[in-house]
């Protein structure tokens, strides 16, 4: 039995996109994906997601047209304009936990300056996206890295 509402056939663009990506899962398998784990065992590893849980979910993410599957998983065009959601979703974080003891920064990949907000370089005064953003998370030693686009 569903937990939520279905909204898949609403109107409304933000009752739609909630339908694809309100579920805590899909947002952290996006934020695996673009970190470029890519196999089920290291998704799961990295979610904490039972077996069961994540084969669903990566279901239902290529049923959306958020992930298409070959060798691994992997983000279409679609999943990389979720990029400034998980953006949003860290700078959260920072409001509600001054500290940031998780620790995501979001960098601009051309100019090296730290992003203010979810979709925009202040500095360079252009988009991230998944081409030219570079995230640098303490589970991953803080070293900036670049994000996995999408494949042709």
């Amino acid at each position: 039995m569903a937990l939520r509402s279905d909204w898949s056939t609403a109107t409304c663009p933000i009752a739609h996109s909630a339908d694809v990506l309100a579920d805590p899962w899909v947002l952290l398998i996006l934020r695996e994906l673009f970190s470029g784990r890519s196999g089920f065992d290291e998704l799961r590893a990295a979610t904490g997601a039972a077996d069961s849980v994540l084969a669903r979910r990566l279901k239902q993410m290529i049923a959306s047209g958020l992930i298409t599957k070959a060798e691994g998983y992997s983000l279409t065009d679609a999943g990389c304009r979720t990029l400034p959601i998980l953006h949003a979703y860290a700078r959260f974080t920072e409001a509600v936990d001054p500290g940031d003891r998780w620790g995501l920064t979001v960098t601009c990949g051309r100019c090296g300056a730290t992003a203010e907000s979810a979709d925009w370089c202040p500095a360079c005064n252009a988009p991230l996206d998944a081409e030219s953003t570079r995230w640098a998370r303490r589970s991953m030693g803080d070293a900036p890295f670049p994000l996995i686009r999408a494949k042709a």
